[in-house]
């Protein structure tokens, strides 16, 4: 698990998962799958852009930043990046540098929301993903018999040295030199994004880095309006949680139910 605090920055690998397992959940109002790992609108190439006959412009890949925004402005939820749309866990290539970047892309666009950053009610888990017919055993794997105690301090030490190189990234952009490790032999990834529905007495209508607020509407993103506002801040409280059980459900598989609050 990483944290995006610098003071209690660790990764803890634990589990590993193979190429090709079905995941036991659909998307739905708390649950999206993505299988590309850009942000922010502006990491979208406009190549994944098309104009519609009626002059309008349609993305064909949508930015992570909207799904946490909704999930934010509803009852939270979690983006598994690196599962496909029909629940099969595939990975995305990502060397330890890419995901260096996808932390300080996190960062940034935590930075851009409104009215507050969120990065307080983001958590972010990384796990591998093995192709047993390719990759064999990939590095940072803790077989049963290792000591946690003598693994997790090196991972965490490993964890904060990189957090340190962002600065190195061009955060924000459609490219960045790190990319070019997808051509060196990298990693699959499954990289599990929570955000947590913040706990406040005065309800917080957040906005993504575009300056649009979304709400989670079964297993898409709603662009809110001004009238789709004013309901929200009446009915705050009467939108319905996650059921226990599916909650149980979930953290069985993923075993995260260390995530900090």
């Amino acid at each position: 698990m990483f944290s995006l605090s610098r003071s209690s920055t660790k990764q803890t690998i634990k589990n590993v998962y193979k190429y090709g397992e079905k995941t036991p959940i659909d998307e739905d109002t708390h649950n999206e799958f993505r299988m590309h790992s850009r942000l922010l609108l502006s990491e979208v190439s406009q190549r994944k852009q098309k104009q519609d006959k009626d002059g309008s412009i349609r993305r064909t890949l949508q930015p992570i930043s909207k799904t946490i925004c909704a999930f934010l402005n509803s009852e939270g939820g979690r983006i598994y990046v690196g599962v496909d749309g029909e629940g099969t866990i595939k990975g995305v290539t990502m060397s330890d540098n890419m995901v260096d970047h996808f932390f300080g892309s996190l960062r940034i666009m935590c930075e851009k929301f409104r009215p507050i950053s969120p990065i307080n009610f983001i958590k972010v888990s990384v796990f591998d993903v093995v192709d047993e017919t390719r990759d064999g055993i990939p590095k940072g794997y803790r077989n049963s018999s290792d000591d946690e105690e003598d693994f997790a301090p090196e991972f965490r030490a490993e964890a904060e040295e990189n957090l340190e190189k962002c600065h190195d990234h061009s955060i924000g952009g459609v490219f960045c030199h790190c990319e070019r490790d997808i051509f060196r032999g990298t990693h699959l990834r499954l990289l599990v994004v929570e955000v947590k529905k913040p706990n406040s007495r005065k309800p917080i209508i957040f906005q993504n880095e575009e300056g649009l607020a979304y709400r989670r509407r079964l297993a898409s993103n709603k662009c809110l309006y001004f009238d789709d506002v004013r309901r929200m801040m009446q009915e705050r409280e009467k939108i319905f949680p996650l059921e226990e059980e599916e909650k149980e459900k979930l953290d069985s598989f993923l075993d995260l139910n260390n995530f900090a609050v």
